[in-house]
């Protein structure tokens, strides 16, 4: 208590400690004469506002006290005589400095948890334990494809994007997380809003006070799960690669003993007109396997040095390996050739991509059909006109399927089964690529008109002479 003119008449011990000194040392002195003046002053003050207002008033102080910071929660009041004179002010004050450090720690967790939840390092949402989800980040929303407004409107829940298969996993971690508080993060799938899927890592933890109600994160593994696939599409290239030039090494080596001896049995004069007829046929036929054999260690052997080259005359040259095929006269060839100019290009890849694309329309009608063979002068096909040739490969067989569509390009991908390695097209559209071109398709399985069209463009500019040599891709 303090008499008006402010100084203190009964203090306690405690109150007495926050000044720095002893009841009997601090009875009869003002603020003053025992705190700095800031203080006091603010002290003061709030003495007179008591006085003014005549009736209890709190406040809330920091203050540099001989204890260090302190923060006090104070109530003052009037003090009255017997007759209901002022006769001085009472004040109780509690010191709520550890509240105060406590309440400021919060603030600082809230405000870091405020900046993740806003950040696009991963989504945050907050589910419950029966499907609903109550908030979720932006990061959350893009991941599986909604809006803002399909969460509020309750369409987001996160049962209803897992996939069936996931329900068991699901199960087993919400147990863990009813028992320990939290779950260990594991991987799964969400369908996305337009139905497709999405690889996810998940995890959560349940709020405290709650038994319902989670934190969780989910972080997308689109591009982990692509690089990972990268990575075994490589490993698995480079095995087909070794074995295909180890076949075809094998493959030479008797190959060019039995077309040397080929040409021997020939030289000799008095063979028979039938039996050299047959020879000459054989000798065909292995020049045929010798070639097939060169393209295949073209898996794993580089290009050479590029050429200026006729593209017609390269498609030209892969009709000779498919005689076998051409003999039955089950599929008719139209060839449409109407360019002259000369491509800077890898010429044996060339070569290779067409014999890929020719290969491939021949299974597509194994019960005949019309191949039809383009090669003109053209451009782009989107951006700035850019001239360039245009090579078109079109047959009229079964088409393709949609399911194969999606995955038309990729690696060890075939329609062919047993029959193929699934590389061709791959390698196709690899080599396009190398020389700065594009590749497109239009295919139908329509009973009245099906079928399937490659376009490939190669821009004139898309090799230069110069720089070439150093542009060595693996066909």
């Amino acid at each position: 208590m303090k008499d008006l003119d402010g100084c203190y008449v009964t203090i306690n011990n405690a109150a007495a400690h926050a000044l720095g000194a002893t009841p009997l040392e601090v009875i009869g002195k003002d603020d003053y004469a025992l705190l700095p003046r800031e203080v006091a002053d603010r002290l003061t003050s709030e003495d007179r506002e008591v006085l003014a207002a005549g009736t209890p008033l709190t406040f809330e102080d920091e203050m540099n006290l001989h204890g260090g910071k302190l923060y006090l929660h104070t109530v003052k009041s009037p003090w009255r005589n017997e007759s209901g004179e002022i006769i001085g002010i009472a004040g109780i004050s509690r010191d709520i400095t550890e509240n105060k450090r406590v309440e400021q720690r919060l603030k600082e967790i809230e405000s870091r948890f405020h900046k993740l939840f806003a950040s696009d390092l991963m989504g945050i949402h907050i589910p419950d334990r029966f499907g609903g989800i109550i908030e979720a980040n932006d990061e959350f929303l893009r991941i599986t494809g909604h809006t803002r407004a399909d969460l509020e409107a309750g369409k987001v829940r996160w049962d209803a994007m897992t996939p069936s298969e996931y329900e068991g996993v699901d199960l087993a971690h919400i147990a863990e997380a009813a028992e320990r508080g939290t779950c260990t993060p594991y991987e799964k799938e969400y369908i996305r809003k337009d139905g497709t899927r999405v690889p996810i890592m998940c995890g959560y933890t349940l709020l405290e006070g709650s038994e319902d109600r989670y934190i969780a994160f989910i972080q997308d593994l689109t591009a982990l799960k692509r690089s990972e696939e990268a990575v075994l599409q490589a490993e698995k290239l480079n095995t087909a690669g070794r074995f295909a030039a180890s076949m075809a090494h094998e493959i030479n080596n008797p190959l060019a003993a039995v077309t040397n001896l080929i040409y021997l049995a020939l030289q000799d004069t008095s063979l028979h007109e039938g039996a050299r007829g047959l020879l000459e046929s054989a000798d065909r036929e292995l020049s045929r396997i010798s070639r097939i054999a060169a393209q295949t260690l073209r898996f794993h052997k580089q290009s050479t040095a590029p050429v200026a080259a006729d593209v017609s005359e390269i498609m030209d040259s892969v009709f000779p390996l498919f005689l076998s095929r051409l003999s039955d006269d089950r599929v008719a060839i139209r060839r449409e050739y109407s360019t002259t100019r000369k491509l800077w290009c890898f010429h044996d890849e060339l070569r290779h991509a067409f014999a890929n694309l020719v290969s491939n329309a021949f299974d597509a009608a194994p019960g005949g059909g019309t191949l039809r063979v383009r090669v003109k002068d053209g451009h782009c096909w989107s951006g700035d006109p850019e001239p360039g040739i245009i090579v078109v490969v079109a047959d009229s067989g079964t088409g393709i399927s949609e399911a194969m569509c999606q995955r038309l390009f990729e690696p060890f991908v075939s329609t062919k089964e047993q029959t193929s390695t699934g590389l061709g097209l791959w390698a196709t559209a690899n080599i396009v690529r190398k020389h700065h071109g594009r590749i497109a398709y239009r295919t139908s399985r329509k009973p009245d008109r099906h079928g399937t069209v490659f376009s490939l463009f190669f821009p004139l500019s898309g090799i230069h002479p110069e720089a070439a040599a150093s542009a060595q891709v693996d066909s």
